[in-house]
C-alpha cells in the first residue's frame, strides 16, 4: 500500500510541474506589458542673441530622430560685419625731402632719397591691399636756389606730384618721380605740409594722415624767412603741425640720419636740440607719431613701424569670447550628452560641469564673415524618470554669451529655448464583448492548448492508476 501512495505521489508531482511550465509559458506569451515612448519636438524655439549689431548667435534644434529619441541641437555665432565694412574711407598724403642733403649715398650707391622711394612704394603696396578705399596723394619739399635768382621761403618750396587717387599705379609713379626732381639746397617743411594739408579732400567721416619723411631741420618757412635755424622758423613750423593735427589729420613724422651731437654754429644748438624743438621726442612728439632714424633703419620704420601706425581698417573682430550654455537638471538626468564633432572654431568643455549643470565654449577670435558652430546630441535614456511624462522640457535654463570689442566687454543672455516632451504610450489590448459572454473569449490556439493539456493530463492520470493497480493485482 505504501508503495502505492509512494507511486501515486511521484507521478502527481511529475503532472504539477507540467501544469506549471503551461501555465507560466502562457503567462509569458500573453501578459506584454511595455508600452511605447516617444520623444517629440514641442515647441522649435530658436535662442536668439544679438551682440550689438556685430554678432549673431542661434541655438536650435538641426536634427531629430524620433526612432533613436535623439535631438541634435546646433550652437552657432556669427560675425555680422563684412570685411567691405572693415575699410574706412582714407586719405595719406606723402610728404618727401628732396633737399641736397638726401642725395648723400645710402648703401651700394643708393642715395637716401632712392632708399626712401623705395620704401615708400611698398608701403604703398601694402596699403592698397590692405584697404582699397585708400587715395594717395604725393608732395615733394626743398626749397628753390636764391643763388639762382629764385625766390625762397614760400610756399613754392614744396611742389603737389599727385593730388589724391585710388590708382596705385598713379600714386607710385609720382613717388619715383620726386628723384627727377630739381635738388634744392634747402628745407622747407611748412611748404611741403602746408600743400598736403590744402589738398586735403572735404569729404565727410575720412581719415586722413600726413607721412612727413626728411633727414633735415627746417631751415625756411613760407613768409620768407630762409636759411636760418632761428627760434622764428622753429617755432612757426611746430605750430604749423599743430594747427593741421588740431582739424583732424594725423602726422607721423620720420627724422632720418639726425646729427644728434654736432653743434648747429649759428644758434650754438645740437641739431638734435633743433629737431627736438619742432618734433619733441619720441616718447613725447609734438604730433601724433615722430621717428628719429639711422639710414639703415628706413625701410624697416617706413614699411612696417609707419603702418602699423596707420588705422586704415575698421576692426571689426569680436575677441575672448565665451559661450555658456546651462541645461535643466531633468536634461541632466534623463538624457545622454554627446558632441556631434569639436567646435570649428574655438575650444569647448570636454563634459558638462555638473557644479553648474553647463557646458563652456570659449573663441580667441571671430573676424569679419565668420561662423563659429558647435553641436551636440540629447538622448534620451533607456530608463528615465515617468515623471517627465507629458512634461514640456526645456533644453537649455540659458545662455550666457560675452566678448570683446575694442577693449569693451559685450555681455548678453538669453532663457528662450528648444522645447521636447516625452510621450508614452500604454499596451494595446483586446476589447471585451459583452454581448456574447461576461467572460473574455480564449483566442483559438490558446484554447486548442489548453485543451490537448488537459486530455494528455487524463490519459496519463488512467496509465497511472491502471499500471499501479495491475501492479497490485498481480501480486
Amino acid at each position: 500500500m505504501k508503495k502505492f501512495y509512494k507511486s501515486f505521489l511521484f507521478y502527481l508531482i511529475i503532472l504539477s510541474i507540467i501544469f506549471s511550465l503551461a501555465s507560466n509559458v502562457f503567462a509569458s506569451e500573453n501578459n506584454d506589458s511595455s508600452g511605447i515612448t516617444t520623444l517629440e519636438i514641442a515647441e522649435d524655439n530658436i535662442c536668439n542673441i544679438e551682440l550689438d549689431d556685430l554678432a549673431k548667435f542661434e541655438k536650435k534644434i538641426t536634427e531629430f530622430n524620433q526612432s533613436k529619441k535623439t535631438a541634435t541641437l546646433t550652437l552657432s555665432l556669427t560675425n555680422l560685419k563684412e570685411v567691405e565694412e572693415s575699410k574706412k574711407d582714407v586719405e595719406i598724403f606723402f610728404v618727401i625731402d628732396n633737399s641736397a642733403s638726401m642725395t648723400a649715398d645710402y648703401i651700394d650707391n643708393i642715395t637716401r632719397k632712392q632708399a626712401v622711394i623705395n620704401s615708400a612704394n611698398t608701403l604703398v603696396d601694402k596699403l592698397f591691399a590692405e584697404n582699397d578705399k585708400v587715395n594717395i596723394g604725393v608732395v615733394g619739399f626743398s626749397s628753390l636756389d636764391s643763388a639762382k635768382g629764385e625766390i625762397e621761403g614760400t610756399i613754392n618750396d614744396a611742389t603737389l606730384g599727385q593730388s589724391l587717387s585710388n590708382s596705385i599705379t598713379d600714386v607710385k609713379n609720382a613717388i619715383s618721380n620726386l628723384s627727377n626732381l630739381e635738388v634744392g639746397p634747402r628745407t622747407n617743411i611748412e611748404a611741403g605740409i602746408t600743400i598736403a594739408y590744402d589738398n586735403f579732400s572735404s569729404k565727410e567721416n575720412v581719415q586722413r594722415y600726413i607721412i612727413l619723411l626728411t633727414d633735415g631741420i627746417p631751415n625756411n618757412t613760407t613768409d620768407g624767412t630762409f636759411l636760418e635755424y632761428s627760434d622764428h622758423v622753429l617755432s612757426r613750423t611746430k605750430s604749423k603741425l599743430e594747427e593741421i593735427e588740431s582739424n583732424n589729420i594725423n602726422i607721423i613724422s620720420a627724422m632720418i640720419n639726425l646729427n644728434e651731437e654736432i653743434v648747429e654754429p649759428t644758434t650754438g644748438k645740437t641739431y638734435k636740440q633743433l629737431a627736438e624743438a619742432v618734433f619733441g621726442t619720441e616718447d613725447n612728439p609734438t604730433v601724433n607719431k615722430y621717428f628719429s632714424i639711422t639710414d639703415d633703419e628706413i625701410e624697416n620704420t617706413i614699411v612696417n613701424d609707419i603702418f602699423n601706425n596707420l588705422i586704415i581698417t575698421f576692426d571689426n573682430s569680436l575677441k575672448n569670447i565665451t559661450i555658456v550654455d546651462y541645461f535643466p537638471q531633468e536634461i541632466i538626468d534623463n538624457f545622454n550628452f554627446e558632441y556631434v564633432a569639436t567646435p570649428n572654431i574655438g575650444e569647448v568643455s570636454q563634459t558638462i560641469d555638473t557644479s553648474n549643470n553647463s557646458i563652456t565654449w570659449n573663441i580667441e577670435l571671430l573676424t569679419e564673415g565668420e561662423t563659429a558652430t558647435l553641436s551636440y546630441n540629447l538622448t534620451l535614456k533607456d530608463e528615465y524618470d515617468e515623471k517627465i511624462i507629458d512634461v514640456i522640457l526645456p533644453t537649455n535654463e540659458k545662455v550666457d554669451i560675452s566678448a570683446e570689442k575694442d577693449d569693451t566687454t559685450i555681455d548678453e543672455s538669453s532663457d528662450v529655448s528648444p522645447k521636447l516632451i516625452v510621450k508614452y504610450e500604454e499596451p494595446t489590448k483586446e476589447p471585451i464583448d459583452n454581448t456574447i459572454s461576461n467572460k473574455p473569449i480564449p483566442q483559438t490556439g490558446e484554447q486548442y492548448i489548453n485543451t490537448l493539456i488537459i486530455l494528455v493530463s487524463i490519459i496519463l492520470l488512467i496509465v497511472i492508476f491502471r499500471n499501479i493497480y495491475f501492479k497490485k493485482n498481480s501480486k
